[in-house]
C-alpha cells in the first residue's frame, strides 16, 4: 500500500491539513475526486486512516484502527518519517515499501532476518522460489537496501528509516498485514 507516490502524497497531506475531505485531499495532491477516493479507502483498507462523517461530507484523519494489528506501529513510523523528513524524501518510503510488497520478498526478508546469511541457491531452494522469479525478487528487495550481498552470502539489512525499523519489527513478529 505504501508503494504508491500518490498514497504518500495523501498521508503527507492528511499530516499537514488534518480534518480535510476527498475533493480537498484530491487538490493537495493534484488528483482527481474519485483517485482520491480510490486511495483513501486502500489507505483505510490498511487501518492507518480514519473517516468521519460532517455533515454530508467524510472527513479523514490519521488514526488507527484497533482491528488492524500492524496499524498502529505503520502509523508511528509514517508519521514519524512524515514529520521528520521533508517532502523531497517521500520517494524513500515508496521504495521501502516496494521492496516488501509482495509474499515471496517478504519471506526472503524474513528468513533471512531470522536465520541469518545464506547463499542465493540455498535460499531459493530452501523457499522453493525458481531461480528467474528469485533473482527479479532479489534484484527489488537490493534496491530497497533490505538484503545486501558480499562474499556469495545474502545478509539481511534494515535501512535507517522509521518506516524500515517498523516493517522490520512486524515481519519478525509474523505480521504481513
Amino acid at each position: 500500500m505504501l508503494a504508491s507516490p500518490t498514497r504518500i502524497n495523501l498521508l503527507r497531506a492528511l499530516v499537514t491539513h488534518p480534518g480535510q475531505g476527498v475533493s480537498a485531499l484530491g487538490q493537495c495532491v493534484g488528483i482527481r475526486q474519485s483517485a482520491a477516493s480510490q486511495e483513501l479507502r486502500r489507505i483505510q483498507s490498511r487501518g492507518i486512516i480514519q473517516p468521519h462523517r460532517k455533515g454530508t461530507r467524510l472527513i479523514y484523519r490519521l488514526g488507527a484502527d484497533p482491528q488492524v494489528s500492524s496499524a498502529a506501529p505503520l502509523l508511528k513510523a509514517i508519521s514519524s518519517a512524515l514529520n521528520q523528513f521533508p517532502p523531497a524524501r517521500d520517494e524513500e518510503m515508496c521504495v521501502l515499501a516496494t521492496g516488501l510488497a509482495h509474499e515471496r520478498r517478504i519471506r526472503m526478508f524474513r528468513h533471512l532476518l531470522l536465520n541469518g546469511p545464506c547463499t542465493p541457491n540455498a535460499l531459493a531452494f530452501e523457499l522453493r522460489i525458481t531461480r528467474t522469479t528469485f533473482s527479479a525478487h532479489l534484484h527489488t528487495l537490493q534496491a530497497g537496501g533490505w538484503i545486501k550481498k558480499s562474499d556469495e552470502l545474502l545478509t539481511a539489512t534494515v535501512p535507517n528509516h522509521p518506516l524500515a525499523k517498523a516493517l522490520a519489527k512486524l515481519i519478525q513478529q509474523g505480521v504481513t498485514r
